[in-house]
């Protein structure tokens, strides 16, 4: 959630977000609260957006092992860490295998 909020407060550009959750995405895209094991953090993502224009995005579990491998690094490290302008060695050998295209419209 950290790196939500640090790139709302730096940007007024619209949000993507991408899950590979289709429940999470439509408790996202549909308002209703959210009964999953995981229902708070998409609550949280919702407050976090608030009235910011943002583009949810389902992607498949293949095309989410940056953010896997991020969470673990953060969970065994108990570290929050923000990298600009390069990617920390932990991702280095999947991030490009992770690039997901992007349709805005």
């Amino acid at each position: 959630m950290q790196g939500m909020a640090l790139s709302i407060q730096h940007s007024d550009l619209p949000v993507v977000v991408q899950t590979d959750s289709s429940e999470a995405m439509s408790s996202l895209t549909n308002g209703a609260l959210v009964h999953l094991l995981f229902g708070h953090i998409v609550r949280e993502i919702k407050d976090l957006l608030g009235n910011r224009e943002f583009f949810p995005q389902k992607i498949s579990r293949l095309q989410n092992r940056v953010a896997d491998r991020l969470a673990k690094y953060s969970r065994s490290e108990r570290a929050t860490a923000v990298w600009l302008g390069l990617a920390p060695s932990c991702i280095k050998d999947i991030w490009p295998l992770d690039c997901n295209s992007i349709h805005l419209q």
